[in-house]
């Protein structure tokens, strides 16, 4: 029938009717057909797969005209029901529903992206207004049977835009602080990745004929994280082929990435004065265990990236060092896979991202941030560690050892001994290296 906004059309009046008489009957366990008893309404009544009216309306094979008037109906018959129990998270109850896969109806709407934004925002304004009151897990948190998060759903389809995307992972972190790896995990990026390849299989085709240093029997059994994380064939890949690409994904890696940024900012406590950037390899960089290989994807695509100073003054060098991962520690077994980025980076990485920058720009180790500092004094004063960080900055920069921090007005020795947890190894270690010291 004809949408009439801000009216009741005749498949919204039916509709209403049948949920106000299932509310005026809750709490009598009917038996309805062939479905799940229900209680307190029609609208938490399961099929045999599990799916509820919530589940039904926001299918992706089922387009309507328009979804906020559905939407604005449930949200006020949720409220007649909380009203009647005298609680205050029907709603919340409704989107926590899990059919037999597991997925709730945010997982359902998060593939439909023919849903306006209007319905979307809607819906998840509502589930942050009722987890106020704490009673139940933010509906945005329920994964399903493969562990997958709305957001990570809401990943992998093609015509998802950096909007649609942006309304989960807003929704999330304004009102929830989540841990930036329970949002952007190994496994998300996985799934991005190989929907990026799957669904740009002649582009890629492209890329290895153009990227010939591999024999045709070689290729099947060389990845691409191979191709990429080879250091010493970097400056030989041609990248052109998948330049446009990129330029479709970009986008959605800049919204996981500004949300793992500030996440990771708000749990660790880290000084909020070191903005987020917007550029995307400064994001990246910025974000603790991040995959090397997907770093150099963005680096390939935008190939001054590592040198280049954003509108804080700053490079990707500098957020690497300040990024604090906290106290992470990366899982084991079955549950790992995909879970976070710490797994990631201890399994499938031969080097740290600062390695890696380095590696990729030395002389990125002499550049200062815009307090004058250099690289070396911020991985002290964020105590990094000895071997994978201070040591290969002073190998990049030599000069460094004795560049006195503005900050503080001292050495890197004496920087480090002031820091209360700094090890004594470092402190040694680096007034070893002090040449007033060694000459004295």
């Amino acid at each position: 029938s004809r949408y009439i906004p801000g009216e009741d059309n005749d498949e919204i009046a039916v509709a209403r009717m049948l949920i106000e008489q299932s509310i005026d009957m809750g709490g009598s366990k009917v038996q309805l057909g062939g479905m799940q008893e229900h209680g307190d309404s029609v609208l938490a009544v399961s099929d045999y797969h599990g799916n509820t009216p919530l589940h039904s309306l926001f299918q992706p094979h089922l387009r309507r005209q328009s979804y906020i008037r559905y939407v604005e109906l449930i949200i006020e018959m949720s409220a007649r029901v909380d009203e009647k129990r005298k609680t205050s998270f029907y709603w919340n109850e409704l989107m926590l529903q899990q059919n037999k896969g597991g997925y709730t109806p945010l997982h359902i709407m998060a593939m439909n992206t023919a849903i306006e934004y209007r319905a979307v925002s809607s819906v998840l304004k509502k589930c942050n207004d009722v987890w106020e009151s704490r009673c139940l897990i933010h509906p945005l948190l329920q994964r399903n049977t493969r562990g997958d998060l709305p957001i990570h759903i809401a990943c992998v389809y093609a015509d998802a835009n950096e909007q649609w995307m942006e309304a989960f992972v807003g929704f999330l972190d304004s009102d929830y602080k989540v841990t930036y790896d329970t949002v952007f995990t190994r496994k998300c990026l996985l799934r991005i990745l190989e929907k990026f390849i799957n669904d740009h299989d002649e582009e890629f085709e492209q890329f290895w004929n153009d990227n010939n240093w591999w024999s045709s029997g070689e290729v099947q059994y060389v990845s691409l994280q191979q191709i990429l994380s080879s250091n010493e064939q970097m400056d030989d890949i041609d990248w052109s082929s998948l330049q446009t690409p990129f330029d479709d994904l970009l986008p959605k890696l800049r919204v996981l990435l500004e949300a793992a940024a500030k996440s990771n900012m708000y749990h660790t406590h880290q000084k909020q004065e070191y903005e987020i950037s917007p550029e995307p390899v400064h994001l990246a960089a910025s974000v603790p265990n991040f995959p090397t290989f997907v770093l150099q994807m963005m680096a390939l695509h935008d190939q001054s990236a590592f040198l280049r100073t954003d509108e804080h003054c700053r490079i990707p060098l500098h957020y690497a060092l300040v990024a604090t991962p906290g106290n992470q520690e990366p899982d084991s077994g079955k549950a790992s896979y995909g879970q976070d980025l710490v797994y990631w980076s201890a399994n499938d990485e031969s080097r740290s991202l600062v390695q890696f920058l380095l590696d990729n720009a030395p002389s990125s180790a002499d550049i200062h941030d815009r307090d004058g500092r250099l690289p070396i004094h911020l991985a002290i004063a964020n105590n990094r560690d000895l071997s994978s960080v201070v040591l290969p900055l002073i190998a990049a920069y030599p000069g460094s050892i004795s560049a006195i921090d503005p900050c503080t007005n001292l050495k890197p020795f004496l920087l480090a001994a002031s820091h209360d947890n700094a090890s004594l190894d470092l402190i040694f270690r680096l007034a070893a290296l002090e040449p007033s010291l060694i000459n004295a």
